[in-house]
């Protein structure tokens, strides 16, 4: 008897699926953009182009970034069990 070897085959969206994007995708784009400038790969009169893109994609990452919480003033708990002794 033989035995059928499957090889894997990586899944495959459907054509009509919908392509998804994410703010991940727009920051590496940024990243490539910088890491291309650094190297010399675009020309003079294409920087302004590049770097308007470059700003918006940096402008919409910076926007939909999750937002850090800030400190509050109020003491905590531990600093006012300090100062009661």
């Amino acid at each position: 008897m033989s035995e059928e070897t499957q090889t894997p085959t990586p899944e495959v969206a459907p054509e009509n699926a919908e392509p998804q994007l994410s703010v991940q995708h727009i920051a590496l784009v940024t990243q490539i953009i910088d890491l291309s400038s650094e190297r010399g790969a675009f020309k003079g009169p294409e920087l302004t182009t590049v770097g308007q893109v470059r700003d918006a994609f940096a402008a919409f990452v910076e926007y939909h970034a999750p937002k850090e919480e800030k400190p509050t003033d109020a003491p905590s708990a531990e600093a006012t069990e300090e100062t009661s002794e």
